[in-house]
């Protein structure tokens, strides 16, 4: 797993720790929002972790379609 993926899963657990949500296996395939207890407000939680961390904003000019872990790392690359 490359370190953009590895931050992606840190951010998403570290989310559904503080929101109570359940825990789930996660690996890059895990399609965000269909396999994990995380609904779009969680989701929401994660972009802006991972805009702080990595200092990109790949939503600045609008949505960009992504359904799994890895899809949504590979914009902060």
């Amino acid at each position: 797993m490359n370190e953009r993926v590895v931050l992606t899963i840190e951010c998403i657990k570290k989310v559904m720790q503080l929101n109570g949500r359940k825990e789930t296996a996660l690996t890059p395939t895990t399609d965000i929002l269909a396999d994990t207890s995380l609904d779009s407000l969680d989701l929401a939680q994660v972009v802006i972790m991972l805009e702080e961390k990595t200092e990109k904003t790949p939503f600045a000019k609008g949505f960009i379609q992504f359904r799994t872990i890895q899809e949504l790392a590979k914009l902060y690359e």
